[in-house]
């Protein structure tokens, strides 16, 4: 096991491929104990894809809730894009990721976009 990472997915549904290729990969690296750490920020348009509750995307937020990867949606984009309740509803963190991916990046975690 090496190394931490922040996975960004700022991918929306008209591009749910790389939503899921992302999820998929902090699935398996933090399944194959690949990584000591693994992190998951929502940013931008794949919020909205959050609210909309597709049933892939909601599979695998709940197999990486299941396994105590932590999943972060950006507050600001979510309350511009009035989608706030529904990213609260399944029970993922809101906060300002401007903040969050510094911070982690500061603390040395290895930072993948999709």
């Amino acid at each position: 096991m090496s190394g931490k990472y922040l996975i960004i997915i700022s991918s929306g549904l008209d591009q749910k491929g790389k939503m899921i290729v992302g999820l998929n990969f902090a699935k398996n690296i933090y399944r194959k104990k690949l990584a000591e750490d693994v992190k998951v920020v929502f940013f931008g348009p794949s919020e909205e894809s959050l609210a909309k509750h597709d049933p892939d995307v909601d599979t695998l937020l709940k197999i990486l809730r299941d396994m105590n990867v932590i999943q972060i949606a950006c507050s600001g984009y979510a309350v511009a894009k009035n989608v706030s309740e529904d990213i609260s509803k399944i029970g993922m963190k809101l906060e300002d990721v401007s903040d969050t991916i510094t911070n982690f990046a500061d603390q040395g975690y290895r930072i993948i976009t999709f």
